[in-house]
Protein backbone atom coordinates (compact mmCIF):
# COMPACT_ATOMS: atom_id res chain seq x y z
CA UNK A 1 0.00 0.00 0.00
CA UNK A 2 1.44 3.39 -0.95
CA UNK A 3 1.93 6.12 1.61
CA UNK A 4 -0.90 8.20 0.14
CA UNK A 5 -3.20 5.15 0.12
CA UNK A 6 -2.43 4.58 3.80
CA UNK A 7 -3.28 8.21 4.52
CA UNK A 8 -6.61 7.83 2.76
CA UNK A 9 -7.27 4.58 4.64
CA UNK A 10 -6.60 6.36 7.92
CA UNK A 11 -8.80 9.26 6.84
CA UNK A 12 -11.61 6.84 6.07
CA UNK A 13 -11.20 5.10 9.42
CA UNK A 14 -11.39 8.36 11.32
CA UNK A 15 -14.30 9.49 9.18
CA UNK A 16 -16.19 6.40 10.31
CA UNK A 17 -14.98 6.87 13.87
CA UNK A 18 -16.45 10.34 14.09
CA UNK A 19 -19.29 9.67 11.69
CA UNK A 20 -18.32 12.12 8.99
CA UNK A 21 -16.19 12.74 5.97
CA UNK A 22 -12.81 14.02 7.07
CA UNK A 23 -11.40 17.46 6.52
CA UNK A 24 -8.16 15.75 5.60
CA UNK A 25 -5.25 17.68 4.24
CA UNK A 26 -4.43 14.63 2.13
CA UNK A 27 -7.53 14.99 -0.01
CA UNK A 28 -5.85 17.42 -2.35
CA UNK A 29 -7.18 20.63 -3.86
CA UNK A 30 -10.94 20.17 -3.58
CA UNK A 31 -11.88 23.33 -1.74
CA UNK A 32 -9.49 22.66 1.13
CA UNK A 33 -7.57 25.81 0.19
CA UNK A 34 -10.36 28.03 1.49
CA UNK A 35 -9.99 29.24 5.06
CA UNK A 36 -13.35 28.25 6.54
CA UNK A 37 -14.44 28.57 10.18
CA UNK A 38 -13.80 24.82 10.58
CA UNK A 39 -10.28 25.15 9.17
CA UNK A 40 -9.62 28.01 11.58
CA UNK A 41 -10.95 26.02 14.54
CA UNK A 42 -8.81 23.02 13.64
CA UNK A 43 -5.71 25.17 13.15
CA UNK A 44 -6.26 26.88 16.52
CA UNK A 45 -6.81 23.60 18.41
CA UNK A 46 -3.57 22.76 20.20
CA UNK A 47 -2.45 19.14 20.29
CA UNK A 48 -0.70 18.21 23.54
CA UNK A 49 0.67 15.06 25.14
CA UNK A 50 -2.12 15.14 27.75
CA UNK A 51 -4.81 15.39 25.08
CA UNK A 52 -3.16 12.60 23.11
CA UNK A 53 -3.15 10.35 26.20
CA UNK A 54 -6.80 11.08 26.92
CA UNK A 55 -7.81 10.75 23.27
CA UNK A 56 -6.14 7.36 23.00
CA UNK A 57 -8.13 6.12 26.01
CA UNK A 58 -11.35 7.68 24.69
CA UNK A 59 -10.81 6.16 21.24
CA UNK A 60 -10.34 2.71 22.78
CA UNK A 61 -13.55 3.10 24.78
CA UNK A 62 -15.37 4.36 21.69
CA UNK A 63 -14.19 1.43 19.59
CA UNK A 64 -15.13 -1.03 22.31
CA UNK A 65 -18.64 0.45 22.33
CA UNK A 66 -18.81 0.05 18.55
CA UNK A 67 -17.62 -3.58 18.72
CA UNK A 68 -19.98 -4.43 21.57
CA UNK A 69 -22.99 -3.00 19.71
CA UNK A 70 -23.32 -4.53 16.24
CA UNK A 71 -25.15 -2.22 13.88
CA UNK A 72 -24.19 0.94 15.78
CA UNK A 73 -21.61 1.87 13.15
CA UNK A 74 -24.25 1.66 10.40
CA UNK A 75 -26.65 3.81 12.43
CA UNK A 76 -23.93 6.41 13.03
CA UNK A 77 -23.01 6.40 9.36
CA UNK A 78 -26.67 6.93 8.40
CA UNK A 79 -27.06 9.74 10.95
CA UNK A 80 -23.99 11.53 9.63
CA UNK A 81 -24.75 11.13 5.93
CA UNK A 82 -24.09 14.27 3.94
CA UNK A 83 -24.38 14.10 0.17
CA UNK A 84 -23.12 17.63 -0.42
CA UNK A 85 -19.50 17.05 0.63
CA UNK A 86 -17.53 16.70 3.83
CA UNK A 87 -19.44 17.28 7.02
CA UNK A 88 -18.70 20.32 9.08
CA UNK A 89 -17.53 19.95 12.65
CA UNK A 90 -21.04 20.94 13.75
CA UNK A 91 -22.65 18.28 11.54
CA UNK A 92 -20.29 15.60 12.84
CA UNK A 93 -20.89 16.66 16.43
CA UNK A 94 -24.66 16.61 15.94
CA UNK A 95 -24.48 13.10 14.49
CA UNK A 96 -22.34 11.86 17.39
CA UNK A 97 -24.66 13.50 19.91
CA UNK A 98 -27.51 11.28 18.66
CA UNK A 99 -25.77 8.31 20.31
CA UNK A 100 -25.50 8.78 24.09
CA UNK A 101 -23.66 5.48 24.47
CA UNK A 102 -20.84 6.86 22.29
CA UNK A 103 -20.70 10.25 23.96
CA UNK A 104 -20.81 8.43 27.30
CA UNK A 105 -17.76 6.40 26.25
CA UNK A 106 -15.65 9.52 25.65
CA UNK A 107 -16.84 11.80 28.48
CA UNK A 108 -14.86 10.05 31.25
CA UNK A 109 -11.72 11.11 29.42
CA UNK A 110 -12.64 14.79 29.47
CA UNK A 111 -13.96 15.13 25.92
CA UNK A 112 -17.22 16.65 24.83
CA UNK A 113 -18.42 15.26 21.52
CA UNK A 114 -17.35 18.55 19.88
CA UNK A 115 -13.79 18.41 21.20
CA UNK A 116 -13.52 14.72 20.36
CA UNK A 117 -14.45 15.48 16.75
CA UNK A 118 -12.01 18.40 16.58
CA UNK A 119 -9.23 16.33 18.15
CA UNK A 120 -9.83 13.44 15.75
CA UNK A 121 -9.81 15.72 12.71
CA UNK A 122 -6.78 17.73 13.77
CA UNK A 123 -4.76 14.72 14.87
CA UNK A 124 -5.45 13.03 11.57
CA UNK A 125 -4.72 16.19 9.58
CA UNK A 126 -1.42 16.83 11.38
CA UNK A 127 -0.43 13.16 11.00
CA UNK A 128 -1.38 13.17 7.31
CA UNK A 129 0.73 16.27 6.78
CA UNK A 130 3.68 14.64 8.57
CA UNK A 131 3.26 11.63 6.24
CA UNK A 132 3.14 13.80 3.12
CA UNK A 133 6.10 15.85 4.34
CA UNK A 134 8.23 12.69 4.57
CA UNK A 135 7.80 12.13 0.84
CA UNK A 136 7.78 15.79 -0.17
CA UNK A 137 9.64 18.09 2.25
CA UNK A 138 8.42 21.12 0.31
CA UNK A 139 4.73 20.21 0.67
CA UNK A 140 2.73 23.26 1.74
CA UNK A 141 1.08 23.12 5.13
CA UNK A 142 -2.70 22.80 4.84
CA UNK A 143 -4.85 25.55 6.29
CA UNK A 144 -6.26 23.18 8.90
CA UNK A 145 -2.87 22.49 10.51
CA UNK A 146 -0.82 24.88 12.63
CA UNK A 147 2.96 24.79 12.66
CA UNK A 148 2.81 23.69 16.32
CA UNK A 149 0.49 20.78 15.53
CA UNK A 150 2.61 19.75 12.55
CA UNK A 151 5.66 19.72 14.83
CA UNK A 152 3.71 17.79 17.49
CA UNK A 153 2.72 15.11 14.97
CA UNK A 154 6.29 14.87 13.68
CA UNK A 155 7.80 14.74 17.17
CA UNK A 156 5.29 12.08 18.27
CA UNK A 157 5.13 10.34 14.91
CA UNK A 158 5.44 6.72 16.07
CA UNK A 159 2.85 7.18 18.80
CA UNK A 160 0.39 8.99 16.54
CA UNK A 161 0.96 6.38 13.82
CA UNK A 162 0.14 3.60 16.31
CA UNK A 163 -3.03 5.46 17.29
CA UNK A 164 -4.02 5.86 13.63
CA UNK A 165 -3.54 2.11 13.19
CA UNK A 166 -5.70 1.46 16.25
CA UNK A 167 -8.41 3.68 14.82
CA UNK A 168 -8.36 1.85 11.51
CA UNK A 169 -9.01 -1.59 13.10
Amino acid sequence: MTRLSRIHAVAAAIAILVGAASLSAAQGDNGMNQDTPDMKELREYQLTADKLNRFESAAKAYQKMMKDNPGLEDKLRAASGNNSGPNTIAQSTAALDKFPQLTGAIKPFGFSSHEYIVMAYELMNAYSYAEVKKGDPSAPMPLSVSAANAAFASNNYARVQALMQLLSE
